[in-house]
């Protein structure tokens, strides 16, 4: 590459004049000898193209990672849902008020829109036992809350059925699975 520069000589006996003259710049010689080089401004725009390409990917990868998480939150959440269900059904009366004949259980007469609820705060206060253990598990470094949603209605209560939905959430990431299911009682 060689630099034109513009130079304007004063003569003494003659007028001005203003020629182009080429000339090396001593300073740019040690970098010119090898012209199969690429220039500054060609680096600059291939780091600049590598970085937004790179950043697209990195943005694809965090969403990548994140739905990744999402998912195994969710599908822990379905798991435990299914397993306390089928401990419910196991032992109703660990999780649920019995169903009694002289005075019927706060879950009798409900309807699946207006059900009875059962959670850690339901548990304490009626000083059932292992609240923590049942309706607070911890998976994963993570603490999911089950809530247990029990209806009965009459022609349930004649068939000794009790509705439950068994719903795990996990709330700091507003994820929640839900299992619903039939719970026979023996009277």
């Amino acid at each position: 590459m060689i630099f034109q520069f513009y130079a304007i000589f004063y003569k003494p006996d003659e007028e001005r004049v203003c020629f182009s003259e080429k000339r090396r710049l001593p300073v740019m010689d040690h970098f010119m000898k090898d012209s199969g080089g690429a220039s500054l401004v060609e680096v600059v725009a291939s780091l600049l193209i590598l970085s937004v390409l790179l950043l697209s990917f990195f943005n694809l990868f965090v969403f990548t990672n994140k739905a990744a998480h999402s998912s195994q939150d969710k599908l822990i959440g379905t798991y435990l849902a299914k397993a306390t269900l089928e401990r419910v059904k196991a032992d109703p009366l660990s999780y649920i008020d019995p169903p009694d004949s002289a005075a019927p259980p706060p879950y009798a007469g409900k309807t699946k829109d207006d059900p009875y609820v059962y959670s850690y705060d339901v548990c304490k206060a009626k000083n059932f036992r292992d609240c923590e253990t049942l309706y607070l598990p911890l998976v994963n470094g993570k603490t999911y809350e089950i809530y247990l949603y029990v209806y009965q209605d009459l022609s349930d209560r004649r068939l000794n059925l009790i509705n439950v939905a068994v719903q795990a959430r996990l709330e700091d990431k507003g994820i929640a699975s839900t299992v619903e299911g039939f719970v026979r009682y023996e009277p």
